[in-house]
């Protein structure tokens, strides 16, 4: 088991920042900029949560509310801002992954390392260009003139076409992170 959903990233960078209990998460979750990126029903929060902490990236303490029953207060463990760090630092591969998993990455390094925005930014470009030139290496000649062959052509240039709209973007995020400087 690993984490495999990006709302799972965000869980353990809302507790880099501070512990907290699971509603106060779902709440801050829902009423600011993580809802607007990924999407997360509370019934996964709490899954997500437990699964969290059966790989020991988060532990819960149990906190007094009176009569109330008590309430799980969640924190990081050593392994779990280790794994979050190591996530939060590498660039994402594929373009796809830019629309989630970076905007999250982005999301967390600006409130958390705000120097390394532009660094997370300058990695991105490159794992961007390195894609583009992998799939600029896969152009099929015009001459192929078969069903199949034109619309492998007309997929791989979407992919094409979309990486560059990626790469103006980040450049443009580059600028925009230099002037605010």
């Amino acid at each position: 088991m690993q984490i495999s959903e990006p709302a799972e990233y965000a869980l353990l960078g809302m507790l880099e920042r501070q512990p907290m209990h699971g509603y106060e998460m779902f709440q801050q979750f829902q009423e600011g900029i993580l809802g607007l990126i990924v999407h997360l029903e509370m019934s996964q929060m709490y899954a997500f949560l437990k699964k969290l902490e059966h790989l020991s990236y988060i532990e819960a303490e149990l906190e007094a509310q009176g009569s109330r029953p008590p309430r799980k207060i969640f924190h990081l463990t050593e392994q779990g801002r280790a794994v979050f760090q190591a996530w939060l630092t590498t660039p994402v591969e594929r373009p796809r992954e830019i629309r989630l998993l970076f905007l999250l990455k982005l999301y967390f390094m600006q409130s958390i390392m705000p120097q390394q925005v532009s660094h997370l930014v300058e990695q991105e470009m490159l794992a961007c260009q390195r894609f583009l030139a992998h799939l600029e290496s896969q152009r099929l000649p015009a001459s192929s003139t078969s069903d199949t062959a034109f619309l492998e052509r007309v997929v791989l240039s979407s992919r094409i076409h979309q990486t560059r709209a990626l790469l103006d973007w980040l450049r443009e995020l580059q600028e925009e992170f230099a002037e605010a400087r």
